[in-house]
């Protein structure tokens, strides 16, 4: 007698599926930093099993949004504090400048600069409307691009760390970055004229691996990563400020009027 075949379950495919999922409902908000993750709740409420969740856990921790603790058992959505912040990316700085310096002294091979290129779209594509869901997946694929190309193994080992920091330097979802103003050292900018400006030192950063000027390279990646260094005291403001925003812009919508700006907080 003949087996049966047997019905095969794409599981790669669920796992993204559920990471997809769960990660979205992060970054819009919907699972607010702090949220504890019930994994037989949230396995019922999606609809699968419970191991598929925890693969889907361990990629989003890895990526940088859940953090998990107590034996693996409590499982939440990650806030990092000021200090935090300002710890990784006081190690980002240096870590972006090395691998800054020795892929361009190695020289980027032509896939990666076509992959390069291809962030550098993306995040172009992402700042109106904004879509912070593919600008961090964007923005932590070209950082972590060079450490890739640096030809050093340990540097490759901390992409993690690029990933975990990119997801917590995200804002909360808004779809129109100019209705908000932010004091930025002592300058007025909308969320979008910020975003614009980052994409700005992305470019430099690129260019100048591309020139093979090591030097070069290693002060652009650190100035880029130092602009952020500069501002994370003042993240946990502004994101009450979009959030703010952008609560008035969806009731805006729903009464069929406009919203109005805020103004900046000094």
């Amino acid at each position: 007698m003949s087996t049966p075949p047997l019905n095969v379950i794409n599981r790669p495919r669920l796992v993204d599926d559920v990471v997809r999922v769960l990660r979205e409902k992060i970054i819009r908000g919907e699972l607010p930093a702090g949220t504890q993750l019930l994994q037989i709740d949230l396995a019922n409420q999606l609809g699968i099993s419970r191991t598929p969740l925890r693969e889907a856990f361990r990629i989003l921790e890895n990526d940088g949004y859940l953090r998990t603790s107590n034996n693996n058992r409590t499982v939440e959505v990650v806030t990092f504090t000021a200090a935090e912040m300002r710890d990784m990316y006081e190690i980002r700085e240096v870590i972006d400048g090395l691998a800054a310096r020795l892929a361009a002294t190695r020289g980027l091979s032509a896939e990666a600069e076509r992959a390069a290129r291809r962030q550098l779209a993306e995040m172009a594509s992402t700042s109106k409307p904004h879509d912070p869901l593919r600008r961090i997946e964007a923005h932590a694929a070209f950082h972590s691009l060079f450490l890739e190309q640096s030809g050093n193994g340990r540097l490759a080992s901390l992409i993690p760390l690029i990933r975990a920091s990119s997801a917590a330097v995200f804002l909360p979802f808004i779809e129109n970055p100019e209705v908000v103003e932010l004091t930025v050292s002592g300058r007025v900018l909308t969320y979008k004229q910020m975003l614009d400006e980052s994409q700005d030192s992305h470019i430099a950063i690129l260019d100048a691996v591309l020139e093979g000027k090591g030097s070069k390279a290693e002060t652009a990646a650190r100035k880029h990563i130092g602009r952020t260094l500069s501002m994370v005291d003042r993240f946990d403001d502004w994101r009450k400020e979009i959030a703010d925003v952008a609560s008035h812009e969806h009731d805006g919508d729903a009464r069929g009027a406009p919203s109005s700006r805020r103004k900046p907080r000094k």
